[in-house]
C-alpha cells in the first residue's frame, strides 16, 4: 500500500448490511488532524465536486486538509469552491494522519504523483464504482449511489458537520454531472433529496447548469464538428462509434477536456444500445469510453480491458492502431448486446 504508515487488513462495509457504514471513517478523521483528499486522473465533475466538498467539509470540521489531483482541474469547473487551491505536487516531507479517495476505483488511477508521496496514512476509499478493486484500508463502496458527491454528503451529514454554500455548490455539482442532469437511470430520490437540500444552501440551479453546459469554448463545437464525421453506426444500428484524434485537437487548438462529453452524442441516436468513443491518447494507445441504456453493462467491457466503472458508463485503455482497437472493442461490446438483444 502506497505510503500507508500501518500494515492493517482492510475493512470494508457495505450499506445493506450497516446503516451506519461511515462509523469507522468518522473515528478516523476525529483522531487526525491532517488530511489528503484526492480523486482520479482527468477529474470530471463528480471528482472536482467531491474531493472539494470533502476538503472544505473537513475544514469546517476542524481539521487540516490539502485536495490534490494529478491533473488539473477543467477550466469548466474553476468557478467550484476550493477548485484554485487544488495542488498536484506534494513535498515529499509532508505527512498526513489519513487520506481520503474519492471516486476512484483503482488506485494507479490517482496518478503517478500520487505514488511520490510517502507519508499518506492510512488509505480511506470512499466510491460508488461498482468495479472498485478495495484498496483501501476502510473501503466504503455503495454501487447505488448516484455520485460519490452523494457519498460525501453522506459522511458529512455522519459527521455533522454544517453544509455551507461552498460545499453544498461542489455537492450539488457533482451529483447533476453524474446523474446527467438528473437524467441518468443512477438518480435515486436520494441524490434529488440531495439536491433539494443543496438548493435550500443556496445553490442557484441556473447558475451552475449554465457554467457546466452552457459556457463552452468555440473550439469544442470546432472539435465536436471533426469528430461527428467520424460517426459509424454498425451491428445492426445497436453500436455507435466516435473517434478523437490528436490531429483533430491541434487543428482546433484545444486540448482533451474539451472531448468531455462528446461519447454521448454516440448514444443518442435512435436504437443505438452502446455509444463508444475512442480518443487517442498518444500515438499507439486510445482511452475508450462507453456508454450505454437499457440493461447492456458495459462496466464488463471495460474490465476485460483493465478498465471498469458503471454498468451505463465506463471506461478503458487499448493499445495499437485505431482499427486494431475498434476490432477488438467493439466485438467485445457487441457480444455484450447480442447477449441483451437474444434474451
Amino acid at each position: 500500500m502506497i505510503g500507508v504508515r500501518e500494515n492493517l487488513q482492510p475493512i470494508t462495509y457495505n450499506l445493506y448490511f450497516m446503516d451506519n457504514r461511515f462509523d469507522k471513517v468518522v473515528e478516523e478523521i476525529m483522531r487526525g488532524k491532517n488530511f489528503l483528499v484526492v480523486s482520479h486522473v482527468s477529474p470530471e465533475g463528480d471528482a472536482v465536486g467531491s474531493a472539494l466538498a470533502m476538503g472544505l467539509g473537513l475544514k469546517e470540521f476542524g481539521k487540516d486538509a490539502t485536495v490534490f489531483l494529478h491533473d488539473n482541474v477543467p477550466d469548466v469547473f474553476m468557478f467550484l469552491p476550493g477548485a484554485d487551491n487544488v495542488v498536484h505536487n506534494i513535498d515529499g516531507n509532508a505527512a498526513f494522519d489519513a487520506t481520503i479517495v474519492v471516486d476512484c476505483g483503482q488506485i494507479d488511477r490517482l496518478g503517478d504523483n500520487f505514488k511520490k508521496i510517502k507519508n499518506c496514512g492510512r488509505i480511506i476509499n470512499i466510491d460508488h464504482h461498482i468495479t472498485n478493486d478495495s484498496f483501501g484500508d476502510i473501503n466504503i463502496i455503495t454501487p447505488d449511489a448516484s455520485a460519490a458527491g452523494e457519498m460525501v454528503f453522506d459522511l458529512l451529514n455522519a459527521m455533522q458537520v454544517k453544509i455551507t454554500k461552498e460545499i453544498a455548490i461542489n455537492i450539488y455539482t457533482a451529483v447533476m454531472t453524474d446523474t446527467g442532469s438528473f437524467r441518468y437511470s443512477g438518480t435515486t430520490p436520494h441524490s434529488l433529496e440531495i439536491a433539494a437540500q443543496m438548493i435550500r444552501a443556496g445553490v442557484d440551479p441556473w447558475d451552475i447548469s449554465q457554467r457546466v453546459y452552457e459556457s463552452y469554448p468555440a473550439k469544442r463545437f470546432k472539435l465536436l464538428g471533426m469528430v461527428l464525421n467520424t460517426l459509424e453506426v454498425i451491428e445492426n444500428g445497436k453500436i455507435a462509434t466516435l473517434i478523437v484524434t490528436l490531429d483533430m485537437l491541434k487543428n482546433a487548438d484545444t486540448d482533451k477536456d474539451v472531448a468531455d462529453g462528446f461519447v454521448n452524442y454516440a448514444r443518442s441516436i435512435s436504437g443505438v444500445e452502446v455509444g463508444i468513443l475512442f480518443r487517442e491518447v498518444w500515438s499507439g494507445e486510445y482511452k475508450v469510453s462507453f456508454r450505454s441504456r437499457g440493461n447492456v453493462d458495459v462496466s464488463e467491457v471495460g474490465v476485460m480491458f483493465g478498465g471498469g466503472g458503471h454498468k451505463n458508463a465506463a471506461g478503458c485503455s487499448v493499445k495499437g492502431t485505431i482499427e486494431e482497437a475498434k476490432n477488438k472493442i467493439i466485438a467485445a461490446a457487441a457480444k455484450k448486446v447480442k447477449g441483451i438483444v437474444n434474451k
